[in-house]
């Protein structure tokens, strides 16, 4: 059985929670403006993930 796939699909899902993290922490006004700053961080690190894992899915389809 190949694994590839569903660990494609965690990569993907793995991204997508970064994507919403970082962007809840940009989005949240209570935060200091540096503390809102550091939302950067996990939504591109998501956005990397995710498009990583789309670019594999249609390599390997």
């Amino acid at each position: 059985m190949d694994h590839s796939p569903a660990l494609l699909g965690a990569l993907l899902g793995a991204g997508l929670l970064l994507i919403v993290m970082g962007f809840r922490t940009l989005t949240n006004q209570k935060l200091a403006e540096a503390a809102r700053k550091r939302g950067f961080w996990p939504l591109n690190a998501g956005l990397i993930l995710a498009a990583i894992s789309m670019y594999m899915f249609a390599a390997a389809g």
